[in-house]
């Protein structure tokens, strides 16, 4: 508990020679307190809801059922008959009022976790924590779209440039991100 406390707070130095500065100067480093994180409750219970799928998730990685859901994304990448996306997944919403710091308890236990930000485990990468934003217009293919761009970003890999080459549809584009995460990504976090 307390080592956690320790670990996801935040607090800057502060400078006594700045009571000397000019008010311009003094202003600008007033802008140090937004660094400022305690953390809470709510950050430790965020910490811990992120560190055990991100556990979670490692394990899954090359089992059998990830054999299997390799299998049935690649049908669906192909737009073949396929039986279903086969279950498995973690997922939680964090959902609060506006203002608390749940965007703040979020990056702090991200940071914690991903001191490492690709693993290397056995033969493939794996993405410790993929961070998107939801797209402005709410479209589903740009979601998908942003995924692997940032994919392709964090693992020098070119899944973007070869699903835009054949015109994707959203069913192809499921497929292909679903194939991408069960590979490469540990956690998958979209942000409003």
């Amino acid at each position: 508990g307390k080592d956690l406390d320790s670990r996801l707070s935040v607090f800057p130095e502060y400078d006594n020679a700045i009571i000397n500065q000019s008010a311009p100067e003094r202003l600008i480093a007033l802008q140090d307190i937004y660094q400022i994180f305690v953390s809470n409750v709510m950050s430790r219970e965020i910490y811990t809801k992120l560190y055990l799928a991100l556990l979670r998730s490692l394990q899954k990685k090359q089992s059998i059922l990830a054999v299997r859901q390799s299998n049935e994304n690649s049908k669906m990448i192909r737009q073949k008959s396929y039986e279903s996306i086969i279950g498995g997944s973690d997922s939680f919403t964090i959902i609060g009022p506006s203002g608390i710091g749940k965007s703040s308890a979020v990056s702090r236990a991200i940071n914690i976790l991903t001191e490492v930000p690709v693993l290397n485990l056995g033969n493939t990468n794996v993405i410790a924590c993929l961070q998107v934003q939801a797209p402005a217009d709410s479209s589903v293919k740009g979601l998908l779209l942003e995924i692997l761009r940032k994919a392709d970003e964090m693992l020098q890999t070119n899944y973007h440039q070869n699903a835009m080459k054949s015109h994707p549809t959203v069913d192809m584009l499921i497929g292909t991100v679903a194939q991408v995460s069960l590979n490469h990504i540990g956690l998958l976090i979209v942000d409003e």
